[in-house]
């Protein structure tokens, strides 16, 4: 009877648990042609309950007893609530395009806007750009794809950076890159130095080109750039502006069941193209008519006196070049309730270079956190790790592997028959093996880089809110540059060592205050007041020695010569103060100003603080009635604007006076 009992009330309850949920079932269509939408998602309105359409449009979801609406989202398509009616358990969605992309929110620096509200200059790039081609450093997403920005890639190593100009050449004898703002943290320079780091010393022979800190950042984890152009647009950035500015966004949280994703890649890299190089017969025969000439005063070789008895030789530029692999891998979870949004990324890139024996390997790690925690408190954070490895090897400059190959006579093979480096040696004349100049030459850096902001937003009364900001950027870097020793006949060297470590802080800390507002439906406002200051620190230490006991292990202290020992430290830092005021009639005239005061460390005393003011001002002539019936023109929009901008860009302390100990 009590086993009974028991049955009984078990039943009761699980008839009582069933009876608090309904499952909800439906398909979910294109308005346009009726083709189902894979990935929609489907919400229930105040839990954390949702589902995601299946390749066929349809999904299934449990509505909890007392929740009624369900909200339908899916990117390019207006979000849609559907109220449920009583015991309704199938719902078809049919979703609208969002057609209307001038009504698109974009980032215009300290805060967002319509872009039909934009006056000045700019262009945008959403994801599907970002993957329009492979790429491994951020900047090289810009080659080609924004109008009015040139990239140029300054070598062809792994990890390199990429020259940017927005509108051309705006500086000329300072930093002439524009300069990057992620999720609103200032990445400091748009290249780095090979030199600054560690590299371009006698010990590498100067010819490491520049390296891209964007490297670090995964292009997987962005969701669009912004790129502002014309002085109108950038003065809001005032003395960091003149070279223009990068707005980077990346991905966040959603609501609705969690979402998770691989993206995944893999490529070959070749030289498609080369020069036409002479082989040791050709070279010969060159020698033998150039001699014949009179010309130059060269003498005669017996070497190449039958050029008959001549093999091809070894084509060195062929031997340098490699055909390269490539592989990219990142997973990603994205969802959460309407209080609390996450993303969540992993990613691993490892590429090789063309150039034998170069490489470059990146492991990164995103977190970004939103929490709506009160109807007037917003809470945020966006924190990502990086750990990149570069072996750089010789690229560049004429000193580099590939004008060392291209110069280098075929004479001698890569290998002798001990399998070991070759070089060929007769009277007066030696040839320096390429490869074992690429291979036996040691360029290697290791970068660490954690960066990410934590921020509030609060909305005292309606219309009005106050975003504050705390930003970081903290980077390590280990550059060791070792040449191994080499003994080949008439090519000795010494085993060298070169280690520097690098430090790098940078906070960020920013407050504005928005106003936003609409009255009588055609005429709406903004304003935005604010200030922000900054700081950046540096420190590095050196040591370099030659004449290890071994290649096995590379530290320069154990070399037999005195050591070089360097060390060097630096700072500077901006306060700034600004502001912004937009008007807005009828969705047809625009209006915008901006000021902005900075002051600069880099700057002298006397001259340490400036103003950049801007106007700008559109007409978007397309909503005249006079243009209803034109339908050959869907947009256009006449813009007149000006601007102050200024690049605080320079070394530290270039003011300063230098001053020297008299005994």
């Amino acid at each position: 009877m009590k086993n009974f009992m028991l049955f009984l009330m078990t039943l009761f309850l699980s008839c009582h648990v069933m009876a608090q949920q309904t499952t909800v079932t439906g398909t979910i269509t294109d308005g346009t042609d009726g083709s189902p939408l894979i990935g929609a998602n489907v919400l229930v309105k105040g839990t954390g309950t949702g589902s995601i359409a299946d390749v066929n449009g349809k999904f299934s979801v449990s509505v909890p007893t007392g929740k009624d609406v369900l909200v339908i989202s899916c990117i390019g398509y207006k979000q849609q609530e559907i109220t449920l009616k009583a015991g309704q358990k199938v719902v078809n969605v049919v979703m609208k395009e969002d057609s209307e992309l001038l009504d698109e929110v974009v980032v215009v620096g300290y805060g967002t806007m319509k872009k039909s509200d934009l006056s000045g200059a700019s262009v945008s790039m959403g994801e599907d750009k970002i993957k329009g081609s492979i790429i491994t450093n951020l900047d090289q997403s810009l080659q080609g794809r924004a109008a009015g920005v040139t990239a140029v890639q300054t070598s062809g190593a792994p990890g390199s950076a990429s020259s940017i100009r927005v509108r051309g050449q705006a500086t000329i004898n300072s930093n002439a890159e524009p300069l990057y703002v992620i999720d609103g943290v200032i990445v400091q320079g748009g290249s780095t130095s090979g030199s600054s780091l560690g590299f371009g010393d006698a010990l590498d022979n100067g010819t490491t080109s520049t390296i891209s800190p964007l490297s670090t950042i995964n292009p997987a984890d962005i969701l669009s750039m912004e790129i502002l152009k014309d002085a109108s647009a950038t003065a809001i950035y005032g003395a960091q502006g003149a070279n223009g500015v990068v707005l980077i966004t990346t991905k966040r949280g959603r609501a609705g069941e969690a979402k998770f994703s691989y993206d995944g890649m893999m490529a070959v890299s070749c030289q498609t193209k080369r020069l036409d190089m002479l082989n040791l017969r050709g070279f010969g025969g060159y020698y033998n008519d150039f001699v014949a000439s009179g010309f130059g005063g060269v003498k005669e070789d017996p070497y190449y006196s039958d050029v008959s008895l001549l093999g091809v030789g070894t084509n060195w530029q062929d031997a340098i070049f490699q055909t390269a692999f490539q592989q990219q891998h990142q997973v990603s979870a994205q969802g959460g309730t309407e209080k609390i949004q996450y993303y969540v990324s992993a990613g691993y890139m490892d590429q090789e270079g063309t150039i034998i024996g170069s490489d470059f390997n990146r492991l990164s790690l995103r977190v970004n956190l939103d929490a709506q925690l009160k109807k007037w408190l917003k809470l945020g954070l966006s924190a990502t790790f990086a750990d990149s490895n570069d072996d750089i090897k010789l690229a560049d400059g004429a000193e580099g592997i590939v004008g060392f190959a291209l110069t280098s006579l075929p004479e001698a093979p890569i290998y002798d028959i001990d399998g070991n480096y070759a070089s060929f040696a007769r009277e007066n004349y030696s040839i320096h093996n390429p490869i074992a100049k690429a291979m036996e030459h040691n360029n290697m850096l290791n970068r660490k880089k954690l960066s990410g902001n934590i921020y509030a937003e609060l909305t005292p009364i309606k219309n009005i809110t106050w975003h504050a900001e705390l930003g970081y950027d903290i980077g390590y870097s280990k550059a060791e540059v070792y040449n191994n020793a080499i003994d080949l006949p008439n090519w000795k060297e010494a085993n060298e060592s070169s280690i520097q470590k690098n430090n790098n802080t940078f906070w960020q800390l920013k407050n504005y205050v928005t106003y936003n507002n609409t009255f009588a439906e055609k005429h709406s406002v903004s304003a935005m007041v604010g200030q922000e200051c900054w700081e950046s620190k540096y420190d590095y230490t050196k040591v370099a020695n030659s004449n290890l006991p071994s290649d096995a292990v590379h530290n320069p202290m154990l070399g037999t010569n005195t050591p070089t020992i360097g060390a060097g430290f630096g700072s500077s830092s901006m306060a700034s103060f600004f502001t912004r005021w937009t008007y807005s009639y009828d969705n047809r005239y625009n209006a915008t100003y901006t000021y902005r005061y900075d002051g600069s460390s880099n700057f002298g005393p006397n001259n340490r603080w400036a103003g950049f003011h801007s106007f700008a001002l559109s007409w978007r002539f397309t909503n005249e009635k006079f243009m209803k019936n034109i339908k050959w023109i869907s947009n256009g929009k006449f813009r007149a604007g000006w601007g102050q901008t200024g690049n605080s860009s320079i070394n530290s302390y270039v003011w300063g006076v230098n001053m020297k100990q008299v005994n």
